[in-house]
C-alpha cells in the first residue's frame, strides 16, 4: 500500500515545482495509489482555491478534479476509509522527500549563516 496525503495526492494534478518528484514515485511504486475519501474533497479545495488565487488557469479546477474522479473510478487510486493501518503506512511517500529536502534546507541554512550568501544554493 503507498498511502498519498491530499498534499502529495494535488501534485499529481495541479503542477508544482515538485510535482515530477512525486510523478516519478506515483509511477515506480509497486502499488496503487491510495488515499482517503477526505482527500478527494480536500483536493477538490485545494484546486478551486488555486484557480482562485489565480495559479490555475479558469475552469481547471473542475478538469483537474474530473481527472482525479476518473482516475478513482478507473481504479489508478484507490480509496479506503482511515484506520490503524493506515496511520501505520502514512508518510511512506512523503517521509523520504521530506528528509532530503529537510538535509538540504539545513545545508542552505548553515552556509546562509555562515556569512556566504553568495556562494548559498538552493533551500
Amino acid at each position: 500500500m503507498s498511502y498519498w496525503d491530499t498534499s502529495t495526492l494535488v501534485k499529481l494534478y495541479a503542477k508544482e515545482t515538485d510535482s515530477a518528484t512525486f510523478e516519478n514515485q506515483a509511477l515506480i511504486g509497486a502499488s496503487k495509489a491510495v488515499t482517503s475519501r477526505i482527500a478527494i474533497y480536500e483536493a477538490r479545495a485545494t484546486f478551486q482555491r488555486k484557480e482562485a488565487e489565480g495559479i490555475l488557469q479558469p475552469s481547471a479546477a473542475q478538469q483537474l478534479y474530473s481527472q482525479l474522479l476518473q482516475d478513482v473510478a478507473s481504479g489508478q487510486i484507490h480509496l479506503i476509509e482511515l484506520g490503524a493501518d493506515v496511520e501505520r503506512e502514512y508518510g511512506q511517500v512523503l517521509t523520504p522527500l521530506l528528509h532530503a529536502e529537510s538535509a538540504n534546507s539545513t545545508s542552505h541554512a548553515r552556509c546562509l549563516a555562515s556569512g556566504l550568501r553568495k556562494g548559498c544554493s538552493g533551500g
